[in-house]
């Protein structure tokens, strides 16, 4: 079950292509840097369920005669296709869209077009009513809805909370007095307690597909990691999908690898692309660490931190102010190399520097690149692992070594050798000692590599 969503010339978008998959049941959240095209994307999926989205949202004047967007629906047989209209001066469409595609997708943009605050209106005109039902006791008590806020608030301030059906519509409130019946109406809710009770009543709607721009614009940061947490559970539970926007670095922290995409333009290409991105890959990219004068970039902590033991170690000062940044695999972390090369992001090309694990040295994608520096053996953790099968081995024995693959059994032994605990206190190999391990093991590798390291932070 997926939609395909074509974009062609609308405003700073010239083409992008995106597809949702529906089946997937999760949650998404799209970044990059402002005036990308995110909001645009979000306006897009609207603009099939409300068709007048871009006149209503957008400034005029962001469509040419050769702006489109087109929507493939895997179980509609037909395309939808929005062209430009001349006398409209906007995009428009023929065909009649089924009520039933309309009511699967809800959108929320922020202030002052989103849902959240056209709701406010009607909570006025139905006061009265509102009245009327509270002095009767006429009223529920949403008690999934409560949950909720307290996993995100963590306080029980809407223990109170009450719900109303008034005209086919729910309404909520907080009972302050049951005796006078003193109510506090949902829309003198803050912003961020209306956003997540409206965000949970669309949720609970058996919506196919929510998406929200700006999901972090009245959330602190303690309440945005809490919402990603339930919105995983949520969207399996009721079957949904929510797509996000957002520049949050507290919230993206939280996010897993297949749930964060990015996106970029792609230079002389008059191209968007949204792709998977780890999140220390987008940090470096989108906020960037401007002020040093070298940069290390490398696959994970782990060898973030061996490269700093390597520097600690070798004894020699270093003339340079130098930052590490650990992005993702191999090729994320040449993409990130070869993207600074182009945009000097970090610093030029040749106070930029790549170390890669040893088993990277035939992949395709280091061929011809200057600036790769490769670990004497396939990585760390799988040195480790190999000498560890060895007959005789000086390696501490662990009770098992778990996992199907052996990048698997290398982490997982590494972390038995030097986890601790109440009972045992003291590991039984620390970092350090694994280090010094392994450059006995291989002593001139490895001093050939600590030197490459520190003249690159030396010299010029």
């Amino acid at each position: 079950m997926e939609i395909l969503i074509n974009v062609n010339n609308v405003q700073h978008v010239h083409h992008q292509e995106v597809r949702f998959d529906l089946s997937r049941n999760g949650i998404t959240c799209i970044t990059g840097k402002n005036s990308v095209g995110k909001t645009t994307l979000i306006r897009a999926i609207r603009n099939l369920v409300i068709n007048s989205t871009f006149q209503e949202t957008a400034a005029p004047l962001i469509f040419t005669p050769d702006s489109s967007i087109k929507y493939s629906l895997s179980w509609h047989n037909e395309e939808i296709v929005f062209k430009y209209n001349r006398f409209l001066k906007g995009i428009d469409s023929k065909q009649r869209i089924p009520e039933s595609i309309k009511q699967m997708i809800n959108i929320e943009l922020p202030l002052p077009h989103g849902e959240r605050f056209d709701h406010f209106r009607k909570l006025a005109d139905i006061d009265e009513e509102l009245r009327a039902k509270i002095a009767v006791g006429d009223y529920e008590t949403p008690t999934d809805l409560i949950e909720f806020l307290h996993s995100i608030y963590e306080s029980y301030r809407f223990a109170q909370l009450k719900s109303v059906e008034i005209k086919k519509t729910i309404y909520y409130f907080i009972l302050k007095d049951e005796q006078e019946r003193f109510y506090i109406r949902e829309d003198y809710f803050s912003s961020g307690e209306y956003f997540l009770v409206n965000l949970y009543k669309q949720i609970s709607k058996n919506k196919k597909l929510i998406v929200i721009d700006e999901i972090d614009i009245s959330l602190d940061a303690r309440a945005q990691t809490k919402l990603v947490e339930r919105l995983r559970s949520l969207c399996l539970e009721f079957s949904t999908n929510i797509v996000f926007t957002t520049h949050s670095l507290a919230l993206m922290k939280t996010l897993n690898d297949d749930e964060l995409y990015y996106m970029e333009k792609i230079p002389n290409e008059e191209k968007t692309t949204i792709h998977l991105r780890p999140y220390n890959f987008i940090k470096s990219v989108m906020y960037g660490f401007k002020g040093y004068d070298k940069y290390i970039l490398t696959e994970d902590k782990q060898l973030k931190h061996y490269i700093e033991y390597l520097i600690s170690s070798s004894g020699q000062p270093t003339f340079y102010e130098y930052q590490i940044i650990y992005a993702g695999g191999g090729e994320q972390v040449v993409d990130l190399m070869e993207r600074n090369a182009r945009f000097n992001f970090f610093a030029a090309s040749e106070n930029v520097v790549t170390l890669l694990d040893g088993d990277k040295a035939d992949k395709s994608f280091i061929e011809g690149l200057e600036n790769i520096l490769l670990l004497p053996f396939p990585s760390i953790e799988k040195q480790i692992l190999q000498d560890y099968e060895l007959e005789n081995s000086s390696i501490p024995r662990v009770d098992s070594v778990d996992g199907g693959s052996e990048r698997t059994r290398a982490r997982n032994l590494v972390w038995k050798l030097t986890k601790t605990h109440q009972r045992e206190p003291i590991p039984l190999m620390s970092y350090e000692t694994i280090y010094k391990y392994l450059e006995k093991a291989k002593p001139e590798e490895v001093a050939n590599l600590r030197r490459d390291i520190v003249t690159f932070l030396t010299f010029n």
